[in-house]
């Protein structure tokens, strides 16, 4: 596998958007809106890349490479990531991932586009977040840097919504990344404050905040998280393709 500089791997963005399942975290990275990693089996015509988010969610595409894929399988096998824990897409999954070894890692998620926004998604308490909610978002949700490069990233390009109640933030509706066109939805509640609608509150107001930055906004969920499926379907949302193989491979112990 060989690293690939930031101007090369931006070269790539075309033929990952043709991919028939392209996630905003990944095109973010390749965009060079957000932090990562990027590696191809051939730095002069790559035709096969794996792209790693700084936070951890990766994605393989491209024509297949027996050889490059036994180097990713090396590289996933050792698990001495830079990060925390490998999140990995495989709408098209590499081979070396149906090794006995990778399937305790395995779920899977479901891929949510938008049809038509619920006629009842009035946006009602939900505002859009400012530099003066930043610091309450970090150190509650821990989100302003966890994607975004910076607060000034984060409160000019994740289109959030907020909903306060008694003096703090409730519900908020945010985008994770944006590329291709595209806005990777993250919705949170306060625990205190779940079953309020403040959920779909949010998430309309986020929907109209895409549709006027020229956003599509998309909608990612495990399939066994049905409180998340719940409120995308009632929002709107419908199954984009079928649930496809996620892995959550956590870094080997001791790994600086």
């Amino acid at each position: 596998m060989h690293r690939l500089p930031a101007a090369d791997a931006r070269r790539l963005l075309p033929r990952y958007l043709a991919e028939p399942a392209f996630f905003p975290l990944v095109a973010a990275v390749l965009e060079g809106r957000q932090d990562g990693v990027v590696w191809a089996d051939d730095p002069a015509d790559p035709r096969q890349a794996y792209v790693e988010h700084r936070f951890g969610f990766a994605q393989a595409f491209g024509a297949p490479n027996p050889e490059f894929e036994a180097a990713l399988a090396g590289y996933l096998t050792a698990r001495a990531f830079p990060v925390e824990k490998v999140r990995l897409y495989t709408p098209l999954l590499p081979a070396c991932l149906a090794a006995p070894a990778f399937q305790p890692m395995r779920s899977e998620r479901q891929r949510y586009r938008l049809a038509a926004p619920a006629a009842t998604a009035a946006p009602g308490e939900a505002r859009p977040a400012t530099a003066a909610d930043a610091a309450e978002l970090q150190a509650r949700f821990g989100i302003v840097t966890r994607f975004w490069r910076s607060e000034a990233d984060f409160i000019g390009g994740a289109q959030a919504q907020l909903i306060h109640r008694e003096g703090r933030i409730a519900a908020l509706c945010y985008a994770a990344a944006t590329g291709g066109g595209r806005a990777e939805i993250d919705v949170l509640t306060d625990p205190d404050c779940r079953r309020q609608g403040l959920a779909r509150q949010v998430v309309g107001a986020f929907i109209a905040a895409c549709g006027t930055a020229g956003l599509e906004p998309v909608w990612d969920a495990f399939t066994n998280n049905l409180p998340s499926i719940r409120t995308a379907l009632s929002m709107g949302f419908v199954p984009s393709g079928p649930a496809y193989a996620f892995f959550t491979i956590p870094r080997a112990a001791g790994t600086p």
